[in-house]
C-alpha cells in the first residue's frame, strides 16, 4: 500500500483515504504480483486490498 495511504488509515482519516482512492482507481493496478511481498495483491476500486502469500516454512507443509 502506498505509504501516504497507509498514513491515511493509520490516522484514522478513512473518509478521506476512501476519497483519494475513489478518485484514482482508473490509475491503480487492480491485479499484480509483488515481489517484495512475496504474492498476488488486488486492489479494488472502493479501496479494500487482499494480498496474499505463504508463511515462511509453509511450503514444506505442502508437499
Amino acid at each position: 500500500m502506498e505509504a501516504g495511504l497507509f498514513g491515511l488509515l493509520s490516522e484514522g482519516s478513512v473518509e478521506e483515504y476512501r476519497a483519494i482512492v475513489h478518485a484514482t482507481r482508473h490509475t491503480r493496478p487492480l491485479l499484480a504480483w509483488d515481489e517484495k511481498w512475496g504474492g498476488p495483491v488486488s486492489v479494488h476500486a472502493d479501496g479494500s486490498v487482499l494480498a496474499i502469500r505463504l508463511l515462511p516454512g509453509q511450503r514444506q507443509a505442502l508437499r
